[in-house]
């Protein structure tokens, strides 16, 4: 009997918590609506002022006159140009290692900590951990992170850089030493990461996006014989899937993807890329027995985390987990 009283309070509890999202959600509707009469309005006042100056200009110009100044008419002063500063503190988005045991008994301190509604909260907890509760300026995202532990819950964050700077480094060659991974860079760079600095292999696949100018051809002026052929370049994008085994460390970021030579392998050298990356990961993790491997992107090529761009959304979730690993909160 107790059992079905607390499903029936909780069913409850659900319903009164979808009712106020349509209420809001209503509420939302009705406000766009009146926001877009009034531009409506205003915007029909505008076309009505600037179609009486224009026929008062006409009768002045019919009648030889030199119009006179009107205030409607005098182009404004330009706006002094405010040079705009560049974000000092950039952002970071602040992210859940693990969802709590008891989302219901969690509910209110993440609610009152996040500043969010409980449906947006269940929302942002729905992916796969980690999962990304905000995004936010530097100082801001780490007083929720602070927060958030504080509370009990595993939260790390990770600043959102431009993706030229956060990239890792593409290999070109590697050898496989007996205490230490060296590496080539295509464009020159030489690394040496002893393996027990590993902390990370994420191994999966990728959409690349390419654009490429072609020419193409178009007809204007007229129709049927009258068309005139112009010549313009236009952009076209080319999306391909790319595997990749990130391998990442204190202080290492590395790519191994097509591009790598894989002769560091030996004779374990596979004819595909896609073995080759394979027993690369296998070899790592059995020089360096503490590493974590992730597959999730070999089943997830495009993957997008909630306020970021989907370029940069595989680079900045497995900062997030290299960030919990090094913390000691991923098992």
């Amino acid at each position: 009997m107790s059992e079905s009283r607390e499903l029936r309070e909780k069913l409850e509890e659900t319903q009164a918590e979808l009712r106020r999202a349509r209420e809001h959600l209503e509420k939302l509707r009705v406000y766009q609506a009146r926001e877009r009469d009034s531009l409506q309005q205003q915007l029909e006042g505008a076309r009505r002022e600037v179609a009486g100056l224009r026929g008062r200009l006409e009768e002045l110009e019919a009648e030889g006159e030199e119009p006179a100044p009107s205030a409607s008419l005098v182009p404004p002063e330009p706006a002094p140009v405010v040079e705009e500063r560049p974000h000092e503190t950039g952002t970071a988005i602040v992210a859940l290692v693990r969802n709590p045991t008891s989302l219901e008994q969690a509910m209110p301190a993440l609610s009152r900590v996040l500043k969010l509604a409980p449906v947006d909260v269940r929302f942002r907890l729905a992916p796969m951990p980690p999962a990304v509760v905000a995004r936010l300026p530097l100082s801001q995202a780490e007083e929720l992170r602070v927060a958030l532990r504080a509370e009990g819950f595993l939260a790390v964050s990770c600043p959102v850089e431009r993706r030229e700077k956060a990239s890792p480094v593409m290999v070109k060659q590697f050898v496989l030493e007996e205490q230490a991974l060296s590496v080539e860079g295509t464009l020159g760079e030489s690394l040496r990461v002893r393996y027990a600095e590993l902390r990370l292999l994420m191994r999966g696949r990728s959409t690349v996006a390419q654009w490429e100018t072609q020419p193409e051809v178009v007809s204007v002026g007229g129709t049927g014989l009258f068309q005139i052929p112009v010549h313009r370049a236009v952009r076209v994008r080319h999306e391909q899937l790319e595997l990749f085994l990130w391998v990442l460390g204190k202080g290492a970021r590395l790519a191994f993807t097509q591009v790598t030579r894989f002769t560091g392998l030996g004779e374990q050298r596979a004819p595909s890329v896609f073995e080759n990356l394979q027993r690369l990961a296998n070899e790592l993790q059995r020089r360096a027995p503490h590493v974590v491997l992730d597959e999730r992107f070999l089943q997830m090529p495009r993957f997008v985390l909630p306020q970021v761009d989907e370029e940069q959304s595989q680079e900045l979730l497995a900062e997030l987990l290299l960030q919990a690993i090094e913390e000691g909160l991923w098992l």
